[in-house]
């Protein structure tokens, strides 16, 4: 057995549609946060670089401004970032169970790299804030206080150069981390989506080096630059009336990062949706799926008009109707990936189902029989006189009547104990007087045996 199918049990028919409606929910809030975690990480990273560089204090505030508002806060982390994920492993191992791929493990494999990118990235996020304090209490002491050698001074300096080093490491790796786990997720997601490629695929490289992963690693990747250009816009100018003390060249860097980041990603994202749907199996496919890709593309296009408009006229004003045209966007685009998964692992479910009903099976027999009640004695004494399991004597055959309550033994044991006529051309079944554990007992015995047969 797959080491991840003893982490979960079989699901029931209910169950699997209620795990199908947590994954879409965690699915909706996980793409979005790691898209824009990506790209305000990769443009915070640069934009720091430079400003350091070429001592430009503009595109230092532009690196802390863009990783504070586009990270939120450390609890959105918890809940949008790796509770989500958790989440979608646990939904994938239960939809997945006793299939035979490398999927489940990969997914454990890109969620335990994506909690390591979050620690690292708020690491470097934080390390703005202490050089913000650095600075605040540079301001405030007298000019010649930390210039001396002293050991407090010393101290002060060493401090404020190990921030320097956590800042370009943490901000480093956390970036290529969350890149990379970002790309097994990717792979990950095409190869659920694939059945006729589970045998197939036995080991990480053969998902590395696929030309599917790379292109829906791809989507997801100019999604990601799509989401990231509408949240700089949203957050540096519409959301609580945008950022304060913004110079016109500043509103200015910001608006040029955030249209050439945004609008350069659309350009690729239609042809890698459509690559990305090329790939998918016929099974995967469906009229469902096809509409969803539709739509997406619509209000990838209604949505990139407006950015373009914000881009070439500086009019802010749009700012919220791009952000939740995205959002909207990325709902569609989920729907569509689980749609396409669902109905790649359609057969998979039903045997999953069928597991959980044996088990159950299994659980009320075993209950059953520790009652200690000799059914086939109750049998041979109140029922064998009227009933034989293939034909019909003075009672009907429990071949044809016992699998009409669907495995139900307590359905079926509420009859046995309370006897109704049902049908007319059989004499009705007079009450035998069993207790209600016995008839429980020959209930869920009478639906094992005919189940044998």
């Amino acid at each position: 057995m797959n080491f991840f199918d003893e982490l979960v049990i079989p699901a029931s028919a209910n169950h699997i549609m209620l795990i199908k409606y947590m994954l879409t929910i965690s699915l909706l809030l996980f793409i979005p946060y790691i898209s824009m975690l990506l790209g305000a990480t990769f443009i915070s990273t640069h934009f720091r670089k430079k400003g350091k560089t070429e001592k430009n204090s503009m595109y230092l505030r532009f690196a802390k401004d863009v990783i504070e508002k586009l990270t939120i806060t450390k609890s959105a982390e918890l809940a949008l970032g790796t509770i989500p994920a958790i989440s979608v492993f646990f939904a994938y191992a239960q939809l997945l169970y006793s299939a035979k791929t490398i999927s489940v493990g990969m997914l454990a494999l890109s969620v335990v790299m994506f909690i390591i990118a979050f620690v690292f990235i708020y690491k470097y996020r934080n390390t703005f804030k202490l050089e913000g304090i650095m600075n605040a209490f540079k301001s405030i002491s007298p000019k010649d206080a930390l210039s001396g050698e002293n050991e407090s001074v010393q101290e002060i300096k060493e401090f404020e150069e190990n921030n320097i080093s956590t800042n370009s490491i943490s901000g480093t790796t956390g970036k290529w981390m969350l890149l990379s786990a970002a790309y097994i997720f990717a792979g990950t997601m095409a190869l659920a989506s694939s059945p006729d490629k589970w045998a197939n695929v036995g080991n990480i490289l053969q998902v590395i080096f696929s030309w599917q992963t790379l292109f829906s690693f791809g989507a997801l990747i100019s999604l990601a630059g799509i989401i990231t250009g509408g949240a700089i816009m949203f957050y540096f100018f519409s959301w609580d009336g945008g950022l304060k003390d913004m110079t016109e060249e500043y509103a200015a860097l910001a608006r040029n990062v955030a249209g050439k980041v945004a609008l350069g990603s659309g350009i690729m994202f239609p042809l890698m949706l459509i690559i990305s749907y090329a790939y998918l199996p016929m099974e995967s496919q469906s009229p469902t799926v096809f509409f969803y890709m539709v739509t997406v593309l619509i209000l990838f296009l209604i949505a990139g008009n407006f950015i373009y408009a914000m881009f070439k006229n500086s009019d802010y004003n749009s700012a919220t109707t791009v952000f939740i045209l995205v959002f909207v966007l990325v709902l569609f685009n989920v729907i569509k990936d689980q749609a396409a998964f669902g109905n790649a692992v359609h057969n998979n479910t039903l045997k999953i189902n069928k597991i959980a009903d044996d088990e159950v099976k299994q659980v009320r027999s075993k209950t059953m029989e520790s009652t200690g009640i000799n059914v086939e004695d109750i049998f041979k004494q109140k029922c064998s006189a009227c009933h034989k399991f293939d034909q019909k004597l003075v009672g009907p055959a429990y071949d044809q009547v016992v699998p009409k309550y669907n495995g139900d033994a307590q359905k079926l044991a509420e009859f046995i104990f309370n006897p109704q006529k049902v049908d007319p051309n059989f004499p009705p079944m007079p009450n035998q007087g069993l207790k209600k554990k016995e008839a429980n007992a020959m209930a869920q015995w009478l639906i094992n045996q005919v189940g044998k047969k």
